[in-house]
């Protein structure tokens, strides 16, 4: 009989904890008849990899079915008790972001904006501050290099065509070495401005300025070994391309399509296809020497473009343009992005933003594009929300010092590349260094 009794006893609280484990768990699940209510968040203010709680109700405990963005940049969610989220600050979500939580169809946003503090460290990678180039170990070689971009291995190429010498060079952190592909003191072919690396092949790609149909490649399973191509343009589109302004400063893969992209002084962009080299006019925009050009790899149709100050219409000089390869006769057409004008320093959303002769562009897997702000000696951030803001350097004021983002100084910064990781490469040309902005 007491055994009976104790028996009965251990079922019902087994039945008894049972039902409430039930209870525990409907009532953890989001239930979308219900609003999402949001009432704070912990810190109010911070940077990337910083922890966050986000109070609220009905998010429900499964982490897997809650998304949470700053801006446009998702958070890693981490647990959720239902009325809590523990969540990680996402990289570079852009000034002031607004917090987001989206569970199923239901999405709704803070009213307060969380602040965000870039959290950044500038370094030098290599150069001595010596205007001619020499190949060495990191702390001994010489770069004065113009142009970068870098490969899915960590290789960072660097072309340059000043103290006294022209060529193209891979630079290696891991193997702590600096060593040139290419480099002749005079009569340079390539004649060598912006390069492109497929990130996928690796081969790398750079222009040759003075010969309209000239382009070079250099494919790491030959160890590099340079490879003039000859596009192959049809008579009419050859004929499109004036002679007196051929220069072709950049030419860049485009992962959208796979194929390059090149524009001319004269304005006329041309897509050369990597394997036949046949090659096409696409478009014809505005007229002027150009200084940077970039792939947005968020959205990879879209080609953008630094024109000088010698571009015409004016409206386009000094500026950052872009052209939708969808459509580029169409909608699409040739389109400056921040505010006209001439030169200046304004940060702020990008119609609001004013550059001082900007130079080479690059971006992030994510779409913030890094621009080399040569006469501001600063390096800015368009985010991909588009917001324009100084990530590293004193703008308007020249100098050389590593350090954070607020006491780093550049010299005429020229060129910039990204690795896959989100680091920043940066041809600080007038200090004559290659110098690295780590975003943490």
């Amino acid at each position: 009989m007491k055994c009976s009794q104790l028996t009965f006893s251990l079922l019902m609280l087994l039945f008894s904890s049972s039902c409430k484990e039930d209870v525990a768990t409907k009532q953890s699940e989001h239930d979308p008849n219900t609003p999402i209510v949001l009432s704070s968040f912990y810190p109010a203010e911070g940077g990337a990899k910083d922890k966050i709680l986000l109070d609220g109700k009905n998010f429900g405990s499964d982490p897997n079915k809650i998304k949470v963005y700053f801006n446009n940049a998702q958070a890693a969610v981490v647990s959720s008790s239902g009325e809590r989220i523990y969540a990680i600050v996402p990289r570079l979500p852009g000034d002031d972001p607004k917090i987001s939580v989206v569970i199923g169809k239901d999405s709704v946003v803070y009213d307060k904006s969380f602040t965000y503090h870039i959290q950044a460290q500038v370094s030098t990678v290599t150069g001595t501050g010596d205007k001619n180039f020499l190949a060495g170990t990191l702390d001994q070689a010489h770069v004065y290099g113009k142009y970068l971009d870098m490969d899915a291995q960590g290789n960072l190429f660097m072309t340059w065509r000043d103290g006294g010498s022209f060529g193209i060079a891979r630079i290696n952190e891991k193997e702590n070495i600096v060593t040139p592909l290419y480099s002749v003191a005079s009569s340079p072919n390539p004649y060598a401005n912006g390069v492109t690396v497929d990130r996928e092949t690796g081969i790398m790609t750079v222009s040759h300025e003075s010969v309209a149909e000239v382009f070079f490649s250099f494919d790491p399973r030959e160890a590099w070994t340079l490879r003039q191509r000859n596009a192959q343009f049809s008579a009419a589109d050859y004929a499109k391309i004036v002679q007196a302004d051929r220069y072709a400063n950049f030419v860049t893969f485009c992962p959208y399509d796979g194929y390059l992209y090149t524009r001319f002084r004269d304005g006329n962009i041309a897509k050369i296809d990597p394997v036949t080299y046949a090659a096409t006019i696409v478009h014809k925009g505005p007229y002027g020497s150009q200084y940077g050009q970039a792939i947005n790899p968020a959205k990879p149709w879209e080609l953008y473009i630094t024109l000088h100050s010698n571009a015409s219409p004016n409206t386009f000089a000094q500026g950052i343009s872009v052209l939708d390869l969808r459509d580029p006769d169409g909608t699409g057409g040739f389109k400056r992005v921040n505010a006209p004008g001439g030169s200046g320093f304004r940060d702020g959303p990008v119609k609001d933003a004013v550059f001082n002769y900007p130079k080479d562009i690059k971006f992030d897997k994510t779409g913030n594009m890094f621009i080399a702000d040569y006469g501001n000696h600063c390096i800015r951030m368009l985010s991909a929300d588009g917001i324009v803001s100084t990530v590293a350097g004193q703008p308007t004021k020249a100098g050389y010092k590593d350090g954070g983002p607020v006491e780093s100084q550049f010299n005429q910064p020229w060129g910039v590349a990204v690795n896959d990781q989100g680091d920043i490469y940066i041809a600080d040309w007038n200090n004559a260094r290659i110098r690295k902005l780590v975003i943490e």
